[in-house]
């Protein structure tokens, strides 16, 4: 199967954690970033994301603290 990347969207759009917050994350605390998307080489695929999830969760994974969770 070959990628036509002419059928879809030329650009990544990407938003970084710029710093870590301290309190409430605020929209200084994120980068929005653009590339250009990269063509999948023989027995790759591209994915385009369609739903991502904020939970409390990745608050914790903002934060400088060493984790605590074992497996």
């Amino acid at each position: 199967m070959s990628f036509d990347k002419e059928q879809h969207q030329q650009t990544n759009r990407q938003i970084k954690l710029a710093s870590r917050p301290n309190g409430e994350p605020t929209a200084d605390n994120f980068d929005l970033t653009t590339s250009d998307i990269p063509t999948p080489n023989d027995n790759e695929m591209l994915l385009r994301t369609v739903y991502l999830s904020l939970d409390p969760y990745m608050r914790g994974r903002m934060s400088d603290a060493k984790a605590t969770l074992t497996h």
